[in-house]
């Protein structure tokens, strides 16, 4: 799969190593962004371009990720759960604030990540493609 595809595209399917390449593409590229480019103390509305590119980017590695396990794309509303404890945590005290803001996204957010990087796809051909594939730099 090109890099273009791998990053941008919605279709088809992406194997594990494909995944964590195109996070690690992501990761870089915020990286990159956030410490040499941009002034980190000074908040612009071109400063959030990066950051919604690296949104799409990342919902269209996690997609084909998904299709590779069998599982729709809408599987990705599961991001919401881990932000929505953090906003419910920040009404509660103590050990709830904790708790919710906290344990339950990061415990949540490891499930996700195993879901995604750790786990097998599907080996068999699904409605979605023929094998989960990985990045081609042609």
């Amino acid at each position: 799969m090109p890099w273009y595809n791998l990053l941008f595209s919605f279709q088809g399917r992406l194997n594990r190593k494909g995944f964590w390449i195109g996070f690690g593409v992501n990761f870089i590229f915020l990286f990159i962004f956030a410490n040499f480019i941009f002034n980190p103390t000074a908040f612009t509305w071109v400063s959030v371009l990066p950051l919604l590119l690296s949104a799409y980017s990342l919902s269209a590695v996690i997609i084909k990720r998904l299709h590779d396990r069998n599982r729709s794309g809408k599987a990705l509303a599961m991001v919401l759960v881990p932000i929505l404890c953090y906003f419910a945590s920040l009404g509660t005290q103590g050990t709830m604030a904790w708790l919710l803001g906290i344990l339950m996204p990061l415990f949540i957010g490891m499930i996700l990540l195993l879901e995604w990087g750790v786990f097998a796809g599907n080996p068999e051909p699904n409605a979605y493609g023929n094998k989960g594939l990985s990045i081609r730099l042609k």
